[in-house]
């Protein structure tokens, strides 16, 4: 995976900042988006490039990893194709979490791409710049990232989800493929601030295994 490798960053500014290597990017991220919301670590951050672009930069890293991308790329496009089986998954996810909406995200380096979802294409589009992407951050730490209310959060209060008033409350639970690499997750999300209970984020972990089945065809243990 190179996750060990120190990656200086370039000129054009690619890449972890200052020589943070995936492995310790990839915790500062999971720090960031626990539910403690590490203000130390947030310092640490904003030090290693003197702003913000820091935490985009470990992002783009770990969303970046041509292994990951290798592993990725193996499942098929889904930029113009809907799978009714991930479709059925996220409809559960509403239904039993009582949420508006539900996805399988796909996260590449420059989209996200919706692999299954409660929504019809004329309501919510299939592929969006990564930018939008929320689940980039489950990507990037490989944890699960649930969040009762997005704007009070470091990560996500100035994402352009959150200040539109689309994403005012999320659950993501990474996919893991049998070889450690994300692909993307399971998330779920409302346009109004709410809290999300254990027995609500249980119900997603058991749903997110149903969906890493269908969307990875490799169940671990085969």
């Amino acid at each position: 995976m190179n996750d060990t490798a120190g990656q200086p960053v370039d000129d054009a500014g690619h890449g972890p900042r200052r020589g943070v290597d995936r492995a310790t990017g990839r915790h500062v991220i999971a720090r960031l988006a626990g539910p403690e919301h590490d203000h130390t670590v947030r310092a640490v951050v904003d030090l290693l490039s003197g702003e913000q672009s820091a935490v985009d930069a470990i992002v783009e890293d770990a969303v970046s990893d041509p292994e990951r991308l290798e592993s990725v790329e193996r499942l098929g496009p889904f930029d113009h194709s809907r799978n009714s089986t991930l479709d059925r998954v996220a409809v559960l996810v509403t239904e039993a979490l009582g949420t508006p909406m539900a996805a399988i995200t796909v996260v590449y380096p420059d989209r996200q791409v919706l692999a299954g979802c409660n929504a019809s294409d004329d309501t919510m589009s299939r592929v969006a710049p990564l930018e939008r992407s929320i689940c980039k951050f489950t990507v990037a730490s490989r944890e699960p990232l649930v969040v009762d209310d997005t704007r009070a959060h470091p990560l996500l209060s100035d994402h352009p989800a959150v200040r539109d008033g689309g994403v005012l409350a999320y659950a993501g639970i990474p996919l893991i493929d049998s070889k450690g690499y994300v692909a993307g997750t399971l998330c779920t999300w409302d346009s109004r601030p709410r809290h999300w209970s254990s027995g609500q984020v249980q119900i997603l972990n058991d749903l997110a295994e149903v969906a890493r089945q269908r969307l990875l065809a490799d169940p671990r243990g085969v």
